[in-house]
């Protein structure tokens, strides 16, 4: 007998929680820790957020930045905020302090709220002007003490489609983080998209949605929200840990879960030093990097109950734009390696990027793609919405290509950003860090293949004359300037960059070497 999913699909993303209060009030919404939460104490406990947000001086409109691993305390707070139109805005805790500074700066949150051993640094961080803060752990400017103190009565407020979701902070080719505005309009539009299309829906009762994506990435927030739409509790994971992943798989509740390939492939090496199964996957799903065949052929065959499904977007759409079904999956299809069809209700076309213009299946351009679930803007960038946004259609800056059938086939990136580990790094941000350093006359990073990553970032830099310089030195010189994930793992030292007449560095050139 086939299980029929209910899903839950509001007008506004507050009341999805709201919905399934009234509807499942005594069903497990979320797992945490040891910890089980219904609905109905989720709910209770977004309405006690939303005061505490109130009696902070929170308005309709203002951010609130977040600072923190997976906390379950994160879906209090997301959709607590939505209740009073306040906007939500998780920053990646592995950046370097000065970073999480450059974005708390940018996004002009009204408080921060964040764990200790996160928000320390930036407080002894002389210069650094800090919102009002407040911590995650019990004591003195606690917000969960705070949190815990309120009513339970639904706030007043009445926010709108026009109000603001969530702004998740991605950068830009300049290595400078741009603020992506997301609507409650656009998450609407693109949960009617994704119930419509039915995928990655439980096939039981009992499957759980195993959480491990950052918070802070638009596939973690979308994960969870998918997740309490179709009535599948939350079993929320601190951070990606692949051997708490494989212990989890050794339950007896089907999985539903979302990784990047690396992830993948770290579950799988973990379940086999454990010598343990993870045949208990019924979901699995992955995007955000280049999946290698093999890597999907290990996984299939590990996972042998589970339907794959890839998904290929961006975080200014709202997450996807086009999916890999499960029977797209098996071997021998040529359209195992593409990134999928566009999803219906999403209009994704394959152009030149100087003129606009379509190009013809089998000819490779730049990647656009329009829909009701695009950003509302770049938070305080006029500039680089025009240039990213044209005529409704948003620039992904990939290039690729569709064939006869309707599958796209994302082939390379116009942009230069590296994809290591599912974290998109920008070469002109670490090329900028290079360039203070005055042993260096200059330097130019591109992105190389690894099995396990995906890709590693690799620096070639060419000395100034007489400098004695190694690559650990070029190394430590950034280690408290960029995030560590974004540390070359390679340094090559060259005579000269390769450039073209104009003077522009020939990154193709370092790409063959």
């Amino acid at each position: 007998m086939s299980y029929t999913v209910d899903a839950v699909n509001p007008q506004l993303m507050a009341d999805l929680l709201r919905e399934q209060a009234r509807l499942r009030p005594n069903i497990v919404g979320l797992k945490f820790e040891g910890a089980e939460y219904t609905y109905k104490q989720m709910n209770d406990r977004s309405n006690q957020t939303a005061a505490a947000l109130k009696s902070l001086g929170v308005e309709q409109g203002d951010r609130v930045a977040w600072l923190a691993r997976n906390l379950g305390l994160f879906w209090d707070t997301i959709f607590g905020a939505a209740k009073i139109g306040a906007v939500l805005t998780p920053i990646n805790w592995r950046l370097a302090p000065a970073e999480i500074a450059q974005i708390l700066g940018d996004a002009q949150a009204k408080i921060f709220i964040g764990e200790k051993e996160f928000v320390a640094p930036l407080q002894e961080q002389s210069g650094t002007n800090l919102p009002q803060t407040l911590f995650l752990e019990t004591g003195e400017g606690s917000f969960d003490d705070l949190v815990a103190v309120q009513a339970t009565d639904e706030p007043d407020d009445e926010p709108t489609l026009d109000d603001i979701f969530v702004q998740l902070y991605t950068s830009g080719t300049t290595g400078l983080p741009k603020g992506v505005v997301l609507s409650n309009r656009a998450y609407k539009n693109s949960g009617d998209i994704n119930i419509a299309d039915g995928a990655v829906n439980p096939k039981s009762a009992d499957e759980c949605a195993l959480h491990a994506l950052p918070h802070f990435h638009v596939a973690g927030v979308n994960f969870g929200l998918m997740a309490i739409a179709r009535s599948m509790p939350i079993i929320q994971l601190r951070q990606f840990d692949p051997v708490a992943i494989v212990k989890e798989a050794q339950g007896p509740a089907p999985l539903n879960s979302f990784f990047v390939p690396a992830m993948i492939m770290m579950v799988l090496e973990a379940a086999k030093q454990m010598q343990a199964p993870v045949s208990s996957f019924a979901n699995v799903s992955y995007g955000a990097a280049p999946m290698p065949e093999a890597l999907l052929d290990a996984a299939m065959s590990a996972m042998p109950n589970a339907d794959f499904t890839q998904f290929y977007g961006a975080t200014e759409n709202c997450g996807a734009v086009t999916r890999l079904r499960h029977e797209d999956h098996a071997p021998g299809l040529p359209q195992r390696v593409s990134a999928g069809q566009p999803w219906s209700g999403i209009d994704v076309k394959v152009c030149d990027p100087e003129n606009g213009k379509d190009l013809p299946v089998g000819e490779t351009g730049e990647i656009r793609m329009r829909s009701g679930a695009l950003l509302d803007e770049y938070w305080r960038r006029p500039d680089a919405t025009a240039e990213t946004v044209v005529e409704g259609w948003y620039r992904t800056g990939d290039a690729g290509y569709f064939d006869e059938n309707g599958f796209l086939y994302v082939c390379d990136r116009v942009k230069d950003m590296i994809i290591s580990g599912g974290e998109n790094i920008y070469p002109a941000e670490i090329e900028n860090a290079l360039s203070d350093h005055a042993s260096i006359l200059e330097s130019a990073v591109i992105g190389v293949p690894d099995e396990k990553w995906g890709e590693l970032v690799k620096a070639f830099v060419v000395k100034r004359v007489g400098e004695d310089l190694s690559s650990d030195d070029v190394v430590n010189f950034l280690s408290d300037k960029i995030a560590k994930f974004k540390l070359p793992r390679e340094v090559e030292f060259i005579d000269m960059l390769p450039r073209n007449a104009s003077g522009k560095i020939l990154k193709t050139e370092l790409r063959k070497r």
